[in-house]
């Protein structure tokens, strides 16, 4: 019965240093990330049935459990992706908003005024040379401006995509250590699971996904459906650039598949959100803005005229095919239905004939036009066609101009680039003419024939700067009319507003995080004062087992010495 005693001892002895050992894991672990506290769970050893009746054999370490809420790391993993994808979304939405700059007192919304204010200079003093230098000055200023907005937003694109296909290289690492560790869950799986929730908990920060566990305790990784991590298999991650955007898909022998519309959190789904779309947007929205200056600027000056007429001109804008029909002739503006109006003067300087060419775009090509102005105006105008452009000389003597006295632009020359004040047609390519740079004299003040004092076209040039113009606004249904001014300031207070809601919802994301880890600490965390109580319980049973050691071995002695 002694020996009996001692075996329980014994077992009492080891249950309690195992117990002891995890208390020490425990309080060594007491800063390390992503730590579940473990428990030495206890159970009595089964009965033994003896002449005296069952006797207990003791106790023995059941388990080392891992305390552990799955369900509430689930919850941590999805408001992890959620908060930085806002973090993410917002942090890149101010760097934008930044870019483009206030609307209002600095930046494009003053040099839009200036420009037109120039105009307006203008129209007081028509063949003033110094106001002339002045626009094309004031126009430089606000070409460049918009250009370089352009080349920024440019440079944010390509820093965006950099920014992607680092997330992704993060991303095939992280799920390669999740495979890996699926491998070596017979060995500390508590500690390999704590380890794995971390790797899942960084993952999280990158993209949404779902998570499956098997009776073995291996993960597979979901992101669609599609399995990236699935036992020990992986499927690496990669991105393509397209005209549309940015595409992420998983290969798998060779076999890709899709998954960007199945990435709609974390890092990478707010990487890609801007990439896709606000980017897209903005550019777009930016190009608009330009390409409208460009045109309702162009619409009037072509239809106008300098001090000096010319012996030649030359389209900005090529075709790609002269006998298509205009419509379909790959011009960057659409060639209005309408005429235009042509101007012959002598050598002297004296209006000798007018005339006015017609133009269906739905029919016409850039050949039927260049054979109309031929024969309207046999002996005096020769045009062609060279590289798609519309090529229009004077013969001998002549000159010619584009007045359109009181009659609206029609807007037809502006599209075939002739007579035009700025050239190109979007953010990046807008360019003053380099005609006017050189010769300031061919800026069209006027809209009479023959009258270089007049200033109407000047005064309606600038009366632009307050006029109402329809904009094809990405990311808006329909057509937005309004000024030049305020279309841009709904551009930046658009950013302005995506960029502060992004804002109250990090913080509201962020806020909700910080609660779930504060229920997890609560229920995984180290306490040390708890692990000090536990550790000076379990010193004294393990001291109270050594006395029953040696209160047995005395009695021993005690029995021996009677024989």
């Amino acid at each position: 019965m002694f020996l009996w005693a001692l075996e329980v001892a014994k077992s009492a002895l080891f249950a309690q240093q195992t117990s002891i050992y995890v208390t020490s894991h425990n309080i060594a672990n007491v800063n390390t990330p992503e730590y579940s506290r473990q428990q030495a769970v206890l159970s009595t050893l089964g009965p033994v049935n003896l002449p005296v009746g069952y006797l207990g054999r003791g106790v023995w370490v059941e388990e080392v459990r891992r305390i552990y809420d799955r369900f509430l790391s689930l919850q941590i993993n999805s408001q992890q992706s959620e908060k930085t994808y806002w973090e993410t979304y917002h942090t890149t939405l101010s760097f934008l908003e930044g870019i483009l700059g206030s609307s209002e007192q600095e930046g494009l919304g003053t040099l839009m005024d200036e420009f037109f204010n120039a105009w307006h200079d203008l129209s007081l003093n028509p063949q003033g040379y110094a106001e002339r230098t002045a626009l094309l000055a004031v126009s430089d200023n606000l070409v460049k401006f918009i250009n370089y907005k352009a080349k920024q937003l440019s440079s944010v694109k390509s820093n965006i995509n950099q920014e992607i296909d680092t997330v992704i290289q993060d991303v095939n690492r992280i799920i390669s250590e999740i495979a890996r560790i699926n491998g070596l869950l017979r060995r500390g799986r508590n500690d390999l699971f704590d380890e794995r929730d971390g790797l899942l908990r960084e993952l999280a920060q990158y993209l949404d996904f779902t998570v499956l566990e098997d009776s073995q305790g291996r993960v597979s990784v979901l992101v669609g459906g599609i399995p990236l991590v699935e036992g020990l298999e992986t499927r690496q991650l990669e991105m393509e650039e397209t005209q549309e955007g940015v595409k992420v898909y998983l290969t798998d022998s060779g076999v890709r598949f899709e998954i960007t519309s199945f990435i709609s959190s974390g890092k990478l789904g707010a990487l890609l959100r801007v990439r896709n779309q606000i980017y897209g947007e903005i550019t777009s929205n930016l190009d608009e803005l330009a390409r409208r200056i460009i045109y309702e600027v162009n619409r009037f000056h072509s239809e106008g005229e300098g001090l000096s007429r010319y012996s030649s001109v030359e389209g900005v804008y090529a075709v790609t095919d002269p006998d298509s029909p205009l419509q379909q002739a790959g011009l960057p503006f659409e060639v209005p239905q309408g005429s235009f109006p042509i101007r012959i003067y002598d050598a002297n300087g004296t209006l000798i004939q007018s005339g006015s060419i017609s133009v269906d775009p739905s029919s016409d090509s850039l050949n039927d036009l260049v054979d109309r102005i031929n024969n309207a105006f046999t002996g005096y105008l020769q045009a062609r066609v060279e590289e798609g452009k519309l090529i229009i000389e004077a013969q001998g003597t002549y000159s010619f101009g584009f007045a359109r006295g009181d009659q609206d632009p029609s807007g037809i020359l502006a599209a075939l680039g002739i007579n035009v004040f700025f050239v190109g047609e979007d953010a990046s390519t807008m360019e003053i003419n380099s005609l006017l740079r050189d010769s300031p004299e061919y800026i069209a003040a006027s809209s009479l024939p023959s009258s270089p004092g007049d200033n109407s076209n000047a005064l309606q040039i600038a009366e632009l700067q307050t006029q109402q113009v329809t904009f094809q606004r990405a990311g808006a249904s329909g057509q937005t009319v309004t000024t030049f001014k305020d279309f841009y300031a709904s551009i930046v207070g658009d950013i302005g507003l995506k960029s502060k809601d992004a804002m109250n919802r990090f913080e509201t994301a962020e806020g909700l995080l910080q609660s779930l880890e504060n229920r997890r600490q609560e229920i995984s965390g180290v306490s040390m004062d708890e692990e000090v109580i536990n550790l000076m319980r379990l010193q004294r049973s393990y001291e109270a087992a050594t006395k029953i050691i040696g209160i047995v071995d005395e009695l021993l002695e005690t029995l021996i010495a009677l024989r």
